[in-house]
């Protein structure tokens, strides 16, 4: 199913609108067996293709998230009338297993699991949906990234408060460090690494300390895995990995797509578009690779590659690029465990200074003023 998505995707067809479509008529034939075959459902029975059906709704719905995550969100209409097709689903299955009193504690089981699913669906769908965009104007002093904090005059670099829209962060606020001096300013920082008197080894921390985050944000830090997640997932956007060798060299990578996917999927990366002088150092081996912690192995290779190379990353197997490495802040014998990135110092020199920054992909050189209509 997955294929078929792909197939007609090639030939133009709106991600979003192909995959809803695909759900709905996969829907619409697992109703009609459903209605047909009431009495079987009464009885708890399936029809042998029914269940292989399901695994394709699913696998169908899976792959319409991860477009209407990634292409902006498009229309909430596409969105609500992907989601009600599934729940329709999912009640049909719980009609299924209620009617089958056979075995009453393990169909029971069996519902709650639905319902779960069904409670998880809800969940995210409200996530995804931001709060209203009202919300900025009547509300000039909460804005959602350092893009808004520009736009409201703040030219200086620094911490700022935001509050990034969406349904689990509204009404939180988060600190961070805007970089209002790169490029044009407006970047939200994510990540920072640098010779602020840390042991080296400080990076190298478990699934719960790069989920919330850790550091000093006026130092070195990582911002948090959720805060990224929700920052990313608001709007598009691309990110900035700005590198600093010892000698002094700087190089710079830029990629026009950037966004995680939320913990139940392991923080999952898309990062693509890439350029800048640095080489690309994420596309080959971290793109669509789930995030990889010494007590979390996520990875694709048959070691733990957090383990392997001290740090914690989207490895795959394993890596090009370990900026969550080792600060050994220059040339290191051992191979790839060092702040690393392979196509600007190869695997065997740390860097010495890096930060990793996000800013919205339509972001205007040329910024409005957030009281002036756009």
């Amino acid at each position: 199913m997955t294929y078929s998505v792909s197939f007609l995707l090639k030939f133009g067809l709106p991600s979003v609108a192909c995959t809803c479509i695909l759900s709905f008529v996969l829907h619409v034939v697992l109703m009609i067996s459903m209605v047909l075959t009431a009495d079987k459902i009464q009885q708890g029975e399936f029809f042998p293709h029914v269940p292989s059906a399901c695994d394709a709704i699913f696998k169908v719905n899976r792959v319409a998230r991860q477009f209407l995550l990634k292409e902006a969100r498009l229309s909430s209409l596409l969105v609500m009338f992907c989601i009600y097709f599934s729940l329709i689903f999912l009640q049909l299955q719980i009609f299924q297993v209620l009617g089958n009193t056979s075995s009453t504690c393990d169909h029971s089981e069996k519902s709650v699991s639905y319902l779960d699913v069904a409670v998880d669906m809800i969940s995210k769908a409200k996530l995804h949906f931001p709060v209203c965009p009202t919300l900025s104007q009547n509300s000039p002093s909460r804005p959602m990234d350092c893009e808004e904090v520009l736009r409201r005059g703040h030219n200086e670099s620094g911490v700022y408060t935001i509050w990034p829209r969406n349904r689990i962060m509204a009404d939180r606020s988060l600190d961070v460090f805007c970089d209002m001096n790169t490029d044009g300013g407006g970047w939200t920082v994510i990540q920072r690494r640098g010779n602020f008197s840390r042991p080296a080894d400080y990076f190298f921390k478990d699934w719960s300390n790069y989920k919330i985050g850790f550091g000093d944000i006026e130092k070195d830090f990582w911002l948090g895995n959720d805060n990224i997640y929700f920052l990313t997932n608001q709007r598009p956007y691309s990110i900035r990995f700005d590198l600093q060798a010892v000698d002094g060299e700087k190089r710079h990578a830029h990629y026009d797509d950037f966004w995680i996917e939320d913990e139940s999927n392991k923080y999952r990366l898309h990062i693509e578009g890439y350029s800048g002088d640095a080489g690309d150092s994420m596309s080959e081996r971290q793109n669509n690779q789930k995030f990889t912690t010494k007590d979390q192995d996520n990875d694709s290779h048959a070691e733990n590659c957090a383990i392997k190379y001290k740090g914690a990353w989207w490895y795959g197997r394993c890596h090009l690029s370990n900026l969550n490495g080792v600060y050994y802040r220059g040339a290191h014998e051992s191979s790839a465990d060092g702040v690393n990135w392979y196509t600007f110092k190869s695997h065997n020199e740390s860097l010495d200074t890096t930060e990793m920054k996000i800013r919205p992909k339509k972001f205007r050189r040329k910024l409005v003023s957030m009281d002036t209509p756009l």
